[in-house]
Parts: structure tokens; C-alpha cells; sequence
């Protein structure tokens, strides 16, 4: 990966349009635009042009709130219409006081509705905004490419004036050697997100299994992994109302297929861990670390030989999904690892692991039995004195360890490798020292087992 460039001062590219007069509403999309420097436009639904549209139809994101006046039947026309009015944007719809979710009549996939509650209270309206307007490119790097090749994907630089993609390689075409050379003096290159299998098939294709051909393997299933995770959540975390059991089906066993590929490489010599960490790079990140968690673990899992690296890696990404449904208190003091939480959010947090558990249950999503166990058991310790059960040592299932240290380890990422700058190897070994000094979370035979894995 390229050096982190600084963005661009201008954001031309529309990202949010509000179409709502609700004074409520407005105050809470100010906060996630000022948190993150959307940009938007704010427009009553009646003041919206009669004719073209101009670059609202751009929007990547179209907020529709239902008035306090308004009753289902009217509210669900006005989305089914903006459906109509924005047939590239996804519609958040926020559900009146009175209404429930599966009220709305549109059945739509494009459409994400939020309840009051999720709306004004969690960070799910953030994390979308952040998933569908900064997260839908990966960075890829030139050198992974190679002339007169055929790509399978589309390949993109971004624009700095306006930060949008322009498309620079398109799918099916040969990659001259003129264009390849082109493209080596652009200072980024992107390729969508959902394109993330086609990239691992060239990668296959055309790198073999040693050295840094290796590495770049590793590096482009965890970009898959990332993006089957990020599918299979926004799956859990969301109702949509088309969506049938096979969705999360699908992407959870698409996850499986792509993690036993992922294993494979991780049994091999070659130190993986800062091609996970150093993966992905996006707004998102800070509020989504499930690949990573789930990646660290099974890592742990292969490279110590205790467990089962599957279901630690299955259990890493779903463990965290239940802190979306807490306050946003709860959960923002979670991720910027802040102990200064209040009873009430302490006894909230705690209730977590089960919420996630319950999530995927209700969701359908075809958990084996050894990963419902280890769900509700990433927070316990081994002086049992975890959440939420205090389950007694000798019944703690090692891959739940795996998933706790992992998360440790991933915190220390967030936090104090961005406050000191020290390196990554550095941090492993400090956060395992610190534990062995004080073996509470952490049984010493468990920490003496993954010792030479963290190297």
C-alpha cells in the first residue's frame, strides 16, 4: 500500500441529500456531516424540480423522513417515488413516532429504513453513511497489474477536484502496455468493492505462492473478506424488508469458502500480520473491525495449533455486530477503547455479546453450534470475572481467547499505535507481556501457547 495522501480540500461529489423540513431530524444529520465532512443538500420534498433533477440525481445517499402528520400509505408513496426520482441512490427512510419498520409497504433493496430509535440514538445512520458514501473502493496497487493482460475488473483513479472515480481500465479489455504505463504515474488506484472476487481470481491467476506473490494473495482475500463481512452485516444490522433468509446464507458461506483460502496461506513461513493490518484504509474502519479481529485470531488459531481457526475467525466477525443496537455512547466509547463509562453503559455494554448471538439467530444465518458458544464468550476471562455469564476456566473455549486477545490487539491499532507511533510488532508483544504480568484475562498456559505466534 501507498503512502496515506491527504484528501483533497474539495468534495464536489454529492453525498447526502436530506428531504426533510424536521427540525430533529436536520440536528442529527448536522452532527454526522460535521463528524465527517459530507457533503449535502437539504431540500423539502415539495421543493425538489419538476423537471431534471441536475446532480441531485447523483446522490449517493436520499434521506426521507415521515412527517408527524403523515400516514403509512402517503409516507410509502413518497419513498416509492423517490425510488423513481433517484434510480442510483439508496434511500434511507427514518419511520414516524408511531411506525414501525414493517410498516412501510416498499419492499425495495435499495431501500435502508431506521426506527426513531436507530435513527437518533445508535450509530447506525453513521456507519451507513460512512459504508455507502467513503467505503464502496479499495486501493489496489499498480504493480499488482500486469500488461497485456486481460482485466476481469474495472479498474478507477480518483478525481482530487471532485473526488470522484473515473474509470481508467474497464472490464474485459486488454491492458496495453501504454495504458499500463499511464497508470503507473497515477497516484492511486481503486477498484470497487464489489469487485473485490474478480480481483482475488487475477491475483490467483497470475501470482504464484512465495515471497511477496504471497503477500499479495493474503492482501486480496482479506479485501474479500472485508467485503463478504460488510455485506453479511449490513444483512444483520438492517431490516430489509426483501431480503430472504438466502442473502445471509449466501455471504456467510461465501466467508467460509474464503477463509479456508486465507488459512492455507496463513500455514505457510511468511509473516502475515502487517499485510492484514495495512489492508484497508477508510473512514469506515474506525467503526468496523471484524475482519480484522477474525483475521488476528485464526492467525493466532494456525500459527499456535490450538483450536479451530474457523470458528474463531467466524466468531471474530460476528462477535461485535449486537454494539450497533446500544447507545451510540456505549458504543463510540467502546471503539476509542474509553473506560470512562457509566454504569448504566457499562451493564448496556455487557449485554452486547448476547445481542449479537440474537441478531444472527434472528437473521437466520446458519451458525454451527461451536460458534453460537464462542459468541457469547469473547468477553469472558479466565478469573471469571468476564460478561456476560462468568463462565468458569475450564469451560472457556479457547477460540474465545483467541477473539478477545485479538481484539486487544486491534484496539491497541486504533489507539495507542496512533498516539505513540510505536510499531506493530512492538505492540503485540507489549499488550502480551502486560497480560502474562497479570494472568486475569488470560490463562499463563494460554498465553505461553500463542507466544511465538505473535512474533
Amino acid at each position: 500500500m501507498s503512502e496515506k495522501r491527504p484528501s483533497s480540500l474539495f468534495r464536489q461529489k454529492l453525498e447526502l441529500l436530506i428531504l426533510s423540513q424536521s427540525e430533529e431530524v436536520l440536528n442529527r444529520v448536522k452532527q454526522v456531516v460535521s463528524a465527517h465532512h459530507f457533503t449535502f443538500r437539504h431540500l423539502a420534498y415539495s421543493e425538489l424540480p419538476q423537471g431534471p433533477l441536475g446532480d441531485l440525481i447523483k446522490a449517493q445517499l436520499v434521506l426521507v423522513a415521515q412527517d408527524k402528520e403523515e400516514s403509512i400509505q402517503d409516507f410509502s408513496a413518497r419513498v416509492d417515488e423517490a425510488l423513481r426520482l433517484f434510480p442510483r441512490s439508496r434511500i434511507v427512510t427514518v419511520m414516524g413516532t408511531a411506525f414501525s419498520k414493517e410498516n412501510l409497504e416498499s419492499q425495495n433493496p435499495r431501500i435502508t429504513p431506521l426506527s426513531q430509535v436507530e435513527f437518533f440514538s445508535t450509530l447506525k445512520f453513521e456507519y451507513l453513511c460512512l459504508y455507502r458514501c467513503r467505503s464502496q473502493y479499495f486501493e489496489i496497487q499498480v504493480t499488482d497489474l500486469f500488461p497485456m493482460t486481460t482485466m476481469v475488473f474495472p479498474a478507477f483513479i480518483r478525481l482530487e477536484l471532485n473526488q470522484r472515480y473515473l474509470a481508467v481500465v474497464y472490464s474485459n479489455t486488454v491492458l496495453s502496455d501504454d495504458r499500463f504505463a499511464r497508470l503507473g504515474r497515477a497516484e492511486g488506484l481503486f477498484i470497487q468493492m464489489k469487485d473485490s472476487e474478480k480481483y482475488l481470481q487475477y491475483i490467483n491467476n497470475y501470482y504464484d505462492t512465495s515471497g511477496a506473490a504471497l503477500k499479495k494473495r493474503a492482501r486480496a482475500l482479506f479485501l474479500a473478506v472485508c467485503f463478504y463481512s460488510l455485506h453479511l452485516n449490513e444483512n444483520i444490522l438492517f431490516d430489509f424488508k426483501a431480503s430472504g433468509e438466502s442473502v445471509a446464507v449466501e455471504a456467510y458461506q461465501n466467508l467460509k469458502k474464503v477463509g479456508e483460502e486465507l488459512f492455507t496461506i496463513m500455514r505457510s513461513e511468511e509473516n502475515l500480520w502487517d499485510v492484514f493490518r495495512e489492508a484497508v484504509d477508510s473512514e469506515l474502519s474506525s467503526y468496523w473491525r471484524s475482519p480484522w479481529i477474525a483475521t488476528y485470531a485464526a492467525l493466532m488459531s494456525i500459527k499456535s495449533g490450538q483450536g479451530d481457526p474457523m470458528t474463531a475467525f467466524l466468531s471474530g466477525l460476528l462477535t461485535d455486530v449486537g454494539l450497533y443496537d446500544l447507545q451510540e455512547s456505549v458504543t463510540r466509547k467502546y471503539y476509542l477503547e474509553d473506560d470512562k463509562k457509566t454504569l448504566d453503559e457499562e451493564n448496556s455494554y455487557q449485554k452486547h455479546p448476547l445481542l449479537s448471538l440474537n441478531r444472527c439467530l434472528i437473521k437466520k444465518v446458519p451458525l454451527e453450534e461451536s460458534v453460537k458458544t464462542v459468541l457469547v464468550c469473547t468477553h469472558e476471562r479466565a478469573d471469571q470475572k468476564g460478561f456476560p455469564n462468568q463462565v468458569p476456566a475450564d469451560k472457556l473455549p479457547v477460540e474465545a481467547q483467541f477473539v478477545l486477545f485479538a481484539e486487544k490487539i486491534d484496539q491497541g491499532v486504533l489507539t495507542t499505535m496512533k498516539q505513540t507511533g510505536v510499531g506493530f510488532r512492538f505492540l503485540k508483544e507489549k499488550i502480551w507481556e502486560a497480560e502474562n504480568a497479570t494472568p486475569t484475562n488470560f490463562s499463563s498456559a494460554f498465553l505461553a501457547g500463542i507466544a511465538e505466534s505473535l512474533i
